[in-house]
């Protein structure tokens, strides 16, 4: 049985370059939905797996917080502010 964070870094590649892939394939060329994609994926992989590591998860919370302004960019967008 494999351990559950060689899985997490067994799968996390495989799902960054499908969506890589997906992606372009579809033509999208924005920056904030391959960055939103791709920070979707590790948040789910990690909540499933929750793979060991040496000192506090930093990443994540970097992740999110980046994620969250692109968000209000966008919200910002649409309501024309």
């Amino acid at each position: 049985m494999l351990r559950k964070d060689l899985l997490f870094n067994i799968l996390l590649p495989s799902l960054y370059t499908f969506t890589v892939v997906f992606l372009s394939a579809l033509g999208e060329r924005r920056f904030d939905v391959y960055f939103s994609m791709l920070t979707l994926e590790y948040s789910v992989l990690y909540a499933l797996f929750r793979p060991k590591r040496k000192g506090r998860e930093i990443m994540l919370p970097i992740l999110l917080f980046i994620f969250f302004i692109f968000v209000a960019m966008r919200i910002a967008e649409v309501l024309g502010i």
